[in-house]
């Protein structure tokens, strides 16, 4: 099965908590870039062992569906998942790293496609694959994160 390891970030104008809080925030992820749905599935909230169904796009299509369970959270640090189900299966890690009140946001992802749409566009496009999912979430976040700093 084709395989992808790479990280993008970018930095945000606004502290690493709350950063951290609206990431950690899966189910409210629709609010701020709604091409992406996240929804819980055997936890009431977003913690240590929670599952988490992930679809991207636009009902009818989605172009990727899978479940994320979260291994590790350290507040305003670090959140730690693992693909567990559907098109992708591996890990990723979100890390924030606070200075001068900016926050650099990485996510590094290390995934194996695992249903053929995935293995077609990892075949095709490789670590691009990703970027063109995680690029614009990250704009979106940025945008989303320094709005709610400005209202402050």
């Amino acid at each position: 099965m084709p395989f992808i390891d790479c990280v993008d970030e970018i930095t945000i104008e606004a502290p690493a908590s709350m950063v951290y809080q609206v990431v950690a925030n899966y189910p409210q992820w629709k609010k701020w870039i709604p091409v992406y749905q996240c929804s819980l599935i055997n936890q009431d909230s977003v913690v240590v062992g929670a599952q988490l169904r992930h679809q991207y796009g636009y009902k009818p299509i989605i172009l990727s569906d899978f479940v994320r369970q979260i291994d590790a959270m350290i507040p305003g640090e670090s959140i730690e998942e693992s693909y567990i189900e559907g098109d992708l299966i591996g890990k990723g890690i979100w890390r924030f790293l606070e200075k001068n009140n900016k926050t650099t946001v990485s996510f590094h992802c290390a995934v194996q496609s695992n249903k053929v749409f995935s293995h077609l566009s990892f075949l095709l496009m490789g670590k691009m694959a990703h970027r063109n999912v995680y690029k614009p979430l990250l704009k979106k976040l940025k945008e989303h994160c320094e709005s709610l700093v400005a209202i402050e």
